[in-house]
């Protein structure tokens, strides 16, 4: 007998957590099927060595739970403020098993339905007989049929993504090497990639190797700069020390293009791109090593599990699913895909990292609760007068956790009415490639929008590195300040007319005067003249906007 749902979410990490306390709360009808005998098994064995790259920064100056959110990483959106991640761990950096052991105290008293040691081996879509059309049929391992009406993929990294090259047979991989440090003592260490794994792993062998390389094939991306965290982070970055101080562990832009054995070595043969060579072009070699790790990240999608009808199409040769702005499948109707897997379309803030999809999981919720529930998207009613906007706007730019770790991918919309006599409408939390394909944004006349973002890329004179500029903001030149901060954005008819940024503040408040020491309106005056400039709510009402003073 096939069992039916109205909504099956497959995989019972954070991000089906998620999805469940919010379908929950709504009432609906859903199933978690998890492969695992319990939530978030994925922790138990990764990372490899333990330590998580998200931060548990515990102690925040502000009280406001959002405020506070935005410096916890690892804890999920409920209503139960006692069931917060920083109460498992005190370390900045925490370890694997203490997240593991949260995610399973959330999934049990949220009361999260999911069926355990369930996994998913077939998906097909079809029209049944006596069922409604367009459902997805899923089996499982233990011989069980489900369906469902919508179809929720949160099941993570899937599988290690290694280089189609001849030999990769004769090196190990993040997932299966050894990891007992003793093993590689005295030996020569290739490790080839370049992101966090490749660099976890390699902090883990600084002490024993002879020497290290890592073979990251191009320059590298640090997280410091381009503000992406799936970049490289700090944490990982010793051997970069060690490189420059001498003491023969090293990164090198070569790329291993063949892997070969002699004897007991594995040999690289690699190419480099020698564009600085008195004649450029491409310079063929070999280096031989003890042991060879490959560690170049993971597939978010595995498409052997459908039906040829109702196959996803992917991006990135396969890595991700090619998903449309809502994160639903591009064609491929009701079937969506969170979780990390959400980096798929933003590689710019967090949304493949706990603190940010939980954010995205919610608006997710919120448009699913909309498109099959009628339940229309949360949306704030103002009176038509600059100052609650401005008021709304400042607050939500100070303290809101969502808009600040989803920076530049996620903002806040404002639809002021031609009819005077109709209020101001406010929406919160929607992906910003998504507000631009809606048609009530196109058929705007006016239009805000309000997303955080960075403008350390228009330090012209600096170039684009985020730590060359650290001298006092101007006041005379807006994009002279490098720090996240507010931007303001009026649009008509969905083309963008004029924006303006908040003054920078370094503990990203733009509604107090401390640490700037200047009046506490100054950003709320800069915005409420903005929005006059373009929509005059307030004939005659425009505000000075006060001058600051530098940081202290």
């Amino acid at each position: 007998m096939t069992i039916h749902r109205e909504t099956i979410i497959v995989g019972a990490g954070p991000a089906g957590l998620q999805m469940g306390y919010f379908m929950n709360k709504a009432k609906r009808d859903y199933l978690i099927l998890e492969a695992a005998t319990k939530a978030a098994n994925f922790f138990t064995h990764l990372p490899r060595h333990r330590r998580l790259l998200s931060t548990n920064k515990r102690f925040n100056l502000f009280p406001e739970y959002e405020f506070n959110m935005r410096h916890d990483w690892n804890s999920l959106l409920s209503d139960d403020r006692s069931l917060l991640f920083p109460k498992y761990s005190s370390d900045l950096y925490p370890q694997a098993d203490d997240l593991f052991r949260y995610m399973n105290d959330f999934a049990i008293k949220m009361e999260i339905k999911a069926r355990y040691n369930t996994a998913v081996v077939n998906i097909s879509k079809e029209d049944r007989p006596g069922a409604a059309s367009g459902l997805f049929y899923l089996k499982t391992s233990d011989d069980r049929e489900y369906s469902c009406k919508v179809l929720i993929m949160a099941t993570g990294a899937v599988s290690e993504r290694l280089p189609d090259f001849p030999g990769i047979e004769l090196a190990d991989t993040y997932a299966n090497h050894d990891l007992d440090p003793k093993k590689y003592q005295g030996k020569r260490v290739a490790i080839i990639g370049r992101g966090n794994s490749a660099f976890e792993v390699t902090n883990n062998l600084a002490g024993h190797a002879v020497y290290l390389h890592i073979l990251g094939g191009r320059k590298l991306s640090h997280a410091w700069n381009t503000h992406y965290i799936g970049d490289l982070r700090a944490i990982n970055n010793t051997i970069l020390d060690m490189y420059q101080l001498k003491s023969l562990h090293s990164y090198m832009g070569i790329k291993a293009v063949k892997l070969s054995k002699e004897g007991d070595e594995v040999i690289v043969h690699y190419r480099d791109t020698v564009l600085h060579f008195p004649t450029p072009g491409y310079y063929n070699d070999t280096i031989p090593y003890d042991k060879v790790i490959v560690c170049t990240g993971w597939n978010y999608v595995d498409t052997s599990l459908f039906a040829d009808n109702c196959k996803p199409a992917t991006k990135e040769d396969g890595k991700y699913p090619l998903l449309k702005t809502n994160w639903e499948s591009h064609n491929i109707d009701n079937l969506y895909f969170m979780g990390t897997v959400m980096e798929a379309n933003d590689r710019k803030s967090a949304s493949g990292f706990i603190h940010g999809f939980r954010y995205n999981i919610r608006t997710l919720h919120h448009l699913m609760e909309e498109r099959y529930h009628k339940v229309a998207y949360p949306v704030r009613m103002l009176s038509r007068d600059c100052e609650p906007v401005a008021d709304t706007m400042i607050e939500r730019a100070s303290v809101e956790s969502s808009i600040y770790q989803l920076h530049s991918f996620m903002g806040d919309v404002v639809i002021v009415p031609e009819d005077p006599k109709e209020k101001i409408k406010y929406y919160a939390d929607l992906p910003v490639n998504y507000v631009m394909e809606q048609d009530w944004f196109k058929n705007a006349k006016h239009a805000f929008t309000m997303v955080q973002t960075f403008t350390s890329d228009r330090l012209s004179e600096h170039g684009k590195v985020s730590l060359s500029f650290v001298r006092l903001p101007s006041n005379e030149e807006q994009y002279s300040q490098a720090f996240l901060r507010p931007a303001l954005r009026y649009y008509s008819k969905g083309k963008i007319v004029d924006e303006i940024y908040a003054v920078e503040n370094l503990v990203l408040r733009f509604d107090t005067e401390d640490f700037e020491g200047d009046n506490v309106d100054k950003n709320k005056n800069l915005f409420k003249n903005f929005i006059n400039k373009h929509v005059n709510l307030n004939p005659g009402k425009n505000t000075t906007t006060t001058s600051w003073s530098p940081r202290k």
